[in-house]
């Protein structure tokens, strides 16, 4: 169900072939850092790794991004196999963890001549021929190992036996128990510590210009506890005026370098999958406030002796008109923050900073109604 364990499932067909090795320490770290983070509400980390974001970034992110992305998932995935999904993907890990005591599986018999084809095939590592086992928590059921099978190796069998005898003590399973609590621990520490950091950082830069973010972020603070810059929102802006932050791991924000955002579209909030975004009513998407438009006059053209008004010609609510002597006149508690004004202007003297709380016009307890 994953699109990027699909993409890795196709290229490990091709890996480099020989026993692949699991990094448990690494697996449990990560997870541990992952369940931190999730108790702060942070969603930072999971832009790093989390494979529906990853996927998705790759491919609505700038060119170089995807292409960097899959270059080195292809290198790594033809030298060690799955080795993302095993060691460091967060949902594979988590998986794992219930995998261990699924019903059904890959066993090895007692008949088993063990010729080490299965064990070479293994994309995962999982087969250890001379403990004659299968960890089932770190097999994708590939059935990869059934089809190389000459004689009574690998069987698929329902696992829930009575009968299954006892094995000895699995170290893997300690180290990664072991780093999975050390990676919590690290994960609450660095969670606490970010969330008072991030909290003075956003008093300090109150009155400073703020970014625009889609349509339903509503703060910055609650926008990025939620939002794993998966893309999603920027592949689908009709306008294409939503793009990525920095190296494509930032979460999105409006350039109007592109364009402006349309007054009657909600397509982002209503496809966003975390609840970064919130839903907007359709019906009062033309009274929503994302941002406000700042004028510097000496800018203008109009301003020094020009002749323009492209801004006022642009803007959708009529906040901008002109003066009867061709200047522009900013009426900011009319402005919606779309960014029409800024996109046309040729000076930049039309700037659109985000609102701290995005909100209805109508609304007297800003982003109360949402």
């Amino acid at each position: 169900m994953c699109p990027l364990g699909s993409f890795l499932s196709f290229v490990a067909l091709f890996s480099k072939k020989g026993r692949k090795k699991i990094f448990p320490i690494t697996g449990g770290l990560i997870l541990g850092l992952f369940v931190g983070a999730m108790v702060f509400g942070l969603a930072l980390v999971f832009r790093l790794l989390d494979p529906y974001s990853l996927f998705g970034r790759a491919i609505t992110a700038p060119l170089w991004f995807g292409i960097v992305f899959f270059v080195v998932i292809l290198v790594v995935t033809l030298l060690f196999g799955r080795l993302f999904c095993t060691s460091f993907c967060p949902v594979g890990l988590l998986l794992s963890l219930l995998a261990k005591r699924s019903a059904f599986g890959i066993s090895i018999p007692d008949a088993c001549v063990h010729c080490g084809k299965c064990e070479n095939v293994c994309p995962t590592g999982c087969i250890d021929q001379k403990k004659n086992e299968v960890k089932r928590e770190y097999c994708v059921m590939c059935l990869d190992c059934l089809t190389v099978c000459p004689r009574t190796g690998p069987t698929f069998s329902f696992l829930w036996k009575s009968s299954e005898k006892e094995k000895a003590p699995d170290l893997e399973r300690r180290k990664f128990l072991v780093s999975l609590s050390v990676g919590a621990v690290v994960g609450l520490a660095g969670g606490g510590v970010y969330k008072l950091l991030s909290k003075k950082r956003l008093t300090e830069e109150s009155e400073k210009k703020l970014l625009v973010r889609p349509p339903g972020a509503v703060s910055e603070g609650s926008f990025l506890a939620k939002c794993t810059a998966c893309g999603l929102c920027v592949s689908k802006c009709p306008q294409k005026v939503l793009t990525l932050g920095p190296a494509g791991f930032g979460a999105p924000r409006l350039d109007f370098n592109q364009g402006a955002c349309s007054i009657d579209c909600v397509t982002c909030s209503s496809v966003c999958p975390t609840g970064a975004l919130r839903k907007i009513d359709p019906e009062r998407k033309k009274t929503f406030v994302i941002g406000k438009a700042i004028f510097t006059a000496k800018q203008c053209i109009a301003f020094q002796g020009g002749s323009c008004g492209k801004c006022a010609g642009a803007c959708p609510t009529a906040a901008i008109t002109l003066r009867a002597n061709g200047t522009p006149k900013l009426e900011a508690e009319k402005c919606l923050g779309c960014g029409a004004c800024q996109h046309v202007c040729p000076t930049g003297a039309m700037q659109v900073a985000g609102a701290p709380i995005q909100h209805y016009l109508d609304d007297t307890n800003q982003g109360a109604s949402l």
